[in-house]
C-alpha cells in the first residue's frame, strides 16, 4: 500500500481524531445533547449505544442531524484550508466521510430493517412508514452515499493526483478508524458483540468507499502539486491521549 512520501503514522493518528470526533458528535452531542436538552437524563452512554429516560421525537434523530451538520462544516472547510496544509485538509475530508457515510449507509439499513434512529423518529412524527416512505428514505440514502463517495474521492485528488498515494492515504485512514473503533467497543463493560457491531457498522462497514476511491488520476491539464504529510509527534501524541480518553469513556460506556 504506497502512501508516497506521506508518514503512516500520522495519517492514522489523523483518522483516529476524526472517528472519534465524529462517534462523539453523534452519541454524545447529538443523542445526549437533545436528552439533556429536554430535561432527560443519559442512562447508558457507548460509542455506539445511547439510552436516554425521557422518550421524545427529537431524541433519536439528533444524533444523525448532529453528523449531518458537522460534516457539512468539515466539506465547507475543505475548501477554505490550502492544499499545503494537507494534515488539516484530509482531517476535515475524513470527519466529512465518516459522517455522510454513516448516516447514508444508515438510513438504506434503517428503511431495510425498519430500525435504528431516523425509522424510529418516522414513527413518531408519521406512524409506521408506508412502503413509498421507505423507498423515498432508501433513495435519499443512496444519493448521499454516492455524493460522498465522489466528493471524497475528488477532494482526495485534489491534495494527491497519483492515485495510488491518495488510494494508499485513504486506505491507511479507514483501517485505523476501523480498527480504532472496534478496539474502543471492545472495552465495553456491557453487551459487548452488540456494541462491537454497531461500532464496526457505523465506521469500518459504512465507509468501505474508502478502499477503491480514488479510482483514477485526472488529466494532467487537471493535476495539482502534490502535497504530502510528514512525521508530526504532536499529532500523534495528541490522538494517542484521545484516543485513550474515548476508550476510557465512550468505549467503556457511562451509566448515569
Amino acid at each position: 500500500m504506497s502512501l508516497g512520501r506521506n508518514d503512516a503514522l500520522t495519517v492514522a493518528a489523523i483518522a483516529l481524531l476524526a472517528m472519534c470526533l465524529v462517534t462523539f458528535d453523534h452519541e454524545a452531542l447529538g443523542h445526549g445533547g437533545m436528552c439533556l436538552a429536554l430535561g432527560g437524563h443519559i442512562r447508558i452512554l457507548t460509542s455506539s449505544v445511547f439510552r436516554c429516560d425521557l422518550h421524545s421525537v427529537w431524541i433519536d434523530p439528533a444524533g444523525p442531524f448532529g453528523n449531518l451538520l458537522m460534516g457539512t462544516l468539515a466539506l465547507a472547510l475543505v475548501g477554505v484550508v490550502p492544499l499545503r496544509s494537507a494534515g488539516i485538509r484530509l482531517f476535515l475530508i475524513l470527519v466529512a466521510a465518516f459522517s455522510f457515510f454513516w448516516e447514508a449507509g444508515y438510513v438504506i439499513e434503517a428503511m431495510r430493517t425498519r430500525h435504528g434512529d431516523l425509522y424510529s423518529a418516522g414513527q413518531d412524527i408519521l406512524g409506521e412508514p408506508s412502503t413509498g416512505w421507505r423507498i423515498g428514505g432508501t433513495l435519499a440514502g443512496l444519493s448521499l452515499y454516492l455524493f460522498t463517495a465522489r466528493w471524497a474521492s475528488r477532494s482526495l485528488s485534489d491534495l494527491w493526483p497519483r492515485a495510488a498515494a491518495a488510494r494508499g492515504v485513504a486506505r491507511t485512514a479507514w483501517a485505523a478508524a476501523s480498527i480504532g473503533a472496534a478496539l474502543a467497543a471492545l472495552a465495553y463493560t456491557g453487551e459487548v458483540l452488540g456494541d462491537l457491531r454497531d461500532a464496526i457498522l457505523e465506521i469500518g462497514a459504512s465507509s468501505w468507499p474508502l478502499l477503491i476511491i480514488p479510482r483514477s488520476n485526472r488529466s494532467t491539464a487537471e493535476a495539482l502539486p502534490s502535497a504530502f504529510i510528514v512525521r508530526n509527534w504532536t499529532v500523534v501524541c495528541t490522538s494517542a491521549l484521545v484516543y485513550a480518553i474515548f476508550v476510557a469513556t465512550l468505549g467503556r460506556g457511562l451509566r448515569f
